[in-house]
């Protein structure tokens, strides 16, 4: 049984999740938050295996608290869910220690995914950030540009 906590400062969020989650065989809600410093606590009591996490929260934010909490307990996977565009802080909060991020208008079922790969000890990147690094690794290497990715369709085939 994975033992989540979810951290976002909107109840309904919350609550939607909890229910998405609790018709998974493997999956338990362990605990809910609605700041970062409420997240430290969480992850005080130990009773979780994943955080998952938003970042844009009152009080004390996701990105203060992803900082805080990898202190406290480095090998605890925290996904981040947010609104933000993947693009622009995925991988930044990777290197921060992020064991993955999904953006708010992913499908359900890639949370299901994202979840249980981090628990695994793996890390988790969208199709949209992966792409989105490869264009960014073309560009160092001076090879062929990307076009704009959006997270709604397929990857665009590079430009010659």
């Amino acid at each position: 049984m994975i033992r989540i906590a979810i951290v976002d400062d909107h109840a309904i969020v919350r609550t939607g999740l909890r229910q998405f989650f609790s018709e998974q065989v493997d999956l338990r809600v362990t605990g809910e938050a609605a700041n970062g410093r409420e997240a430290l606590d969480l992850v005080r009591q130990g009773e979780l295996d994943v955080l998952l996490m938003d970042l844009s929260m009152p009080d004390h934010s996701g990105v203060d608290a992803l900082r805080a909490i990898k202190a406290r307990a480095p090998d605890l996977p925290v996904l981040i869910l947010s609104g933000f565009p993947e693009a622009h802080y995925a991988t930044t909060l990777l290197k921060q220690g992020a064991s993955g991020y999904l953006n708010k208008e992913c499908d359900p079922e890639e949370i299901l995914k994202a979840i249980r790969t981090v628990v695994r000890g793996r890390k988790y990147i969208s199709s949209a950030v992966a792409w989105s690094r490869t264009c960014r690794s073309m560009k160092r290497n001076k090879g062929p540009r990307c076009r704009e990715y959006s997270t709604s369709k397929a990857p665009a085939s590079p430009r010659p």
